[in-house]
């Protein structure tokens, strides 16, 4: 088998981009590799259920446990996995939309519905509290949509926080990923790849 590409890496039997995103809602935005539109990407990463499942727990958005669990559900409701996964790349495209397209107000209310339905099925738990009594933490579902649930929370977070004014485009040709810049000192998503190709480029226009 040939080397991957250094932006990819193999996780479990599946072919996953890196994330270079500095945030988990970016590094989901860039499981694909252009936005060009709403139709097919140059290059799709999120090919199955299995491996948006896989990709969660790749990026510590799920334990090693749940990801074992959710790929068994999703072999027993292949339907519904596939439903929640073209739930998911929809999610996807609205929210990148949001994030480089100040006219997208029809992405950015079909976001605000995701993100509702998704506090809807948060649950209060109680734990162990270090002092006296009990504190609190919010749970989710373990069932097929807890990949998108715990998107569209962080993806909230990500919209109200201060970090989404960090946000920037790479310019690299055919790329669109996004990625933190809070030091304002990044320009490509990855030096190793669109940084490297623009050095490439711009040394071949120096020698002609």
């Amino acid at each position: 088998m040939s080397a991957l590409p250094s932006h990819l890496e193999l996780v479990q039997g599946v072919v996953l981009p890196k994330p270079v995103g500095a945030d988990p809602v970016l590094n989901f935005l860039n499981t694909r590799s252009d936005f060009d539109g709403r139709g097919p990407a140059a290059n799709e990463w999120l090919t199955s259920y299995e491996a948006l499942v896989i990709w969660s727990g790749y990026v510590g958005l799920l334990a090693d446990a749940s990801v074992f669990r959710l790929i068994e559900q999703a072999s027993v409701k292949p339907t519904d996995a596939t439903r929640r996964l073209d739930a998911a790349r929809e999610f996807r495209a609205d929210l990148y939309d949001v994030l480089t397209d100040e006219a997208a107000t029809g992405s950015f209310d079909a976001v605000a519905r995701a993100v509702g339905r998704s506090t809807a099925r948060r649950q209060l738990s109680a734990v162990p509290a270090d002092g006296i009594g009990v504190r609190a933490t919010w749970e989710l579902p373990e069932d097929l949509g807890l990949p998108l649930d715990q998107l569209a929370l962080l993806a909230a977070e990500l919209l109200t926080g201060t970090s989404r004014d960090h946000i920037r485009l790479c310019p690299g040709d055919n790329c669109g990923w996004l990625f933190l810049d809070p030091r304002g000192r990044r320009r490509w998503c990855s030096m190793a790849t669109c940084g490297n190709r623009a050095k490439v480029r711009a040394h071949a226009a120096r020698t002609r």
